[in-house]
């Protein structure tokens, strides 16, 4: 059999500077052989392939990106060329593709990005097929905000949760949501709700345990619907013991061109002087309310789908007050009663007494006394629960005969 390592590369890989002079040399006398020789690769023990694998396929502390150029704008401190790694290697045959794939997907961090104009890019198949997943241990994914029914976001969020179910060894998880309006402004949706399904996908991720190291980033504008990044913190510190594990949130931006002729020659997004834009970082740690929209950023939604969301929903909340689910008036407001409403005889005040949590059981009111309830000072839970409620869970339906019975019978 003809070596075919000869064929996969003209010269000598980019190595990464720790590699002996025994494993230097090896590798020179099998970038180069006769085609009449039998594969001198082989002569080496197994450790010495190993290392000749490292050397040739791991290009950590760089990061491989897949897809950045269709993605859009980065900091070109973070990408600015896409390297390449002889993987043809793992195809000669099945001794080496066992020994050399797992170093490969194991010992690089790989981010793969979505196409131009919210188009699938890598994703419209695996990047990772399900069989080298276990394999992997840093892997990032960034992709473009938009309309949670495109094929995008799908795909995305499909490949989210392959991840979570098949990469067992998975440290370091990246999840980079985009947004163009800044440039294209091909993707509308910068904003993704929690219904949207890589948001969905994150929320898996958090309630598997099955990242160490979590990070949620937030590029060129993008942010989540209120309240999203905060929800996934309070999960992932509902779930047992943090210890060894972290989720952290982060913000970037290119500083669009466009922006800088506010804020006196800064860039509105992050404040950096455009004048230092070399010094900048590529990213910023920061509180999770800050990758979250505000309300004015809300009210500037101009999308024709998200404007219809939130007036269905001011609009369902307005019949639950005609329909006296929801009070007329905030709890708060007076203490719940109206400011000429009188006590009744032998009522107690509706405060609340910290040294008297029982105060409201029926065996300590005294005689012709009504039992009411009473209010502790408001407390956020420890895990916030979202979902989707019907109407029919807070009014009974009933038969029309029924009702005109009831009404005017």
């Amino acid at each position: 059999m003809s070596n075919a390592i000869s064929r996969v590369t003209q010269g000598l890989p980019r190595r990464s500077g720790h590699g002996t002079t025994t494993v230097k040399l090896a590798i020179c006398s099998i970038l180069n052989p006769e085609y009449d020789q039998p594969d001198t690769l082989l002569r080496y023990p197994t450790e010495i392939r190993l290392m000749i694998f490292e050397e040739l396929l791991v290009v950590w502390p760089n990061t491989v990106f897949r897809g950045s150029i269709e993605f859009g704008p980065l900091d070109k401190k973070e990408c600015s060329d896409e390297l390449d790694i002889p993987w043809q290697i793992l195809q000669t045959c099945s001794k080496y593709h066992e020994e050399a794939a797992p170093i490969m997907y194991g010992k690089n961090k790989f981010i793969f990005c979505t196409g131009e104009a919210g188009e699938p890019g890598q994703f419209w198949r695996f990047p990772i097929s399900r069989r080298y997943m276990p394999y992997v241990t840093d892997l990032g994914v960034y992709f473009r905000a938009d309309d949670p029914n495109e094929v995008a976001a799908k795909r995305v969020a499909h490949f989210i949760n392959a991840a979570t179910r098949n990469a067992r060894n998975l440290e370091y998880f990246v999840v980079l949501a985009s947004s163009d309006r800044f440039y294209d402004a091909e993707c509308p949706w910068d904003i993704p709700f929690f219904d949207h399904p890589v948001c969905k996908a994150l929320i898996r991720v958090v309630e598997s345990r099955a990242v160490k190291h979590l990070k949620v980033r937030v590029h060129d504008g993008a942010c989540f619907f209120p309240g999203f990044a905060r929800f996934l913190l309070q999960t992932f510190q509902s779930r047992g013991s943090t210890e060894g594990r972290s989720i952290t949130f982060s913000r970037s931006c290119t500083c669009p061109p466009v922006l800088h002729q506010y804020s006196n020659g800064s860039c509105s997004l992050c404040g950096w002087p455009r004048n230092d834009i070399g010094r900048k970082p590529i990213e910023e740690i920061v509180h999770p309310a800050c990758i979250e929209s505000s309300q004015e950023r809300m009210s500037r939604v101009t999308s024709p789908e998200v404007t219809g969301r939130l007036t269905t929903i001011v609009e369902m909340q307005d019949d639950l007050f005609f329909l006296g689910v929801l009070p007329p008036k905030d709890d708060d407001d007076d203490d719940g009663r109206m400011e000429d409403e009188e006590l009744m005889p032998g009522r107690l005040e509706d405060e609340y007494y910290e040294m008297l949590p029982g105060l409201t059981a029926s065996e300590l009111l005294l005689n012709g006394q009504a039992s009411i309830r009473y209010r502790s000072p408001l407390k956020a839970p420890k895990v916030w629960n979202f979902r989707q409620m019907q109407i029919t869970e807070m009014l009974k339906p009933i038969d029309y005969n029924e009702y005109f019975s009831q009404t005017f019978g």
